[in-house]
């Protein structure tokens, strides 16, 4: 169970971190241009479903495994 936990969440939510750390390097101007369309709106989705319930989703679901420990 350990090992679905980290390849399936863990270790991707670390890659998205990475990625944008790498990004918020860059200016927002630079992002614009590089970013297709298609992209932009994945990002925009994101953000808007991670202030609309997903945090609190992902901070449930930590509590709920904390407590099964």
């Amino acid at each position: 169970m350990v090992d679905q936990i980290y390849y399936k969440v863990q270790y991707p939510l670390k890659k998205a971190i990475d990625l944008m750390k790498a990004l918020d390097k860059h200016e927002l101007s630079f992002l614009r241009e590089e970013l297709n369309s298609y992209e932009k709106e994945r990002i925009i989705n994101f953000i808007e479903n991670w202030n609309n319930g997903s945090k609190e989703k992902l901070n449930s679901l930590i509590s709920d495994l904390k407590a099964q420990q």
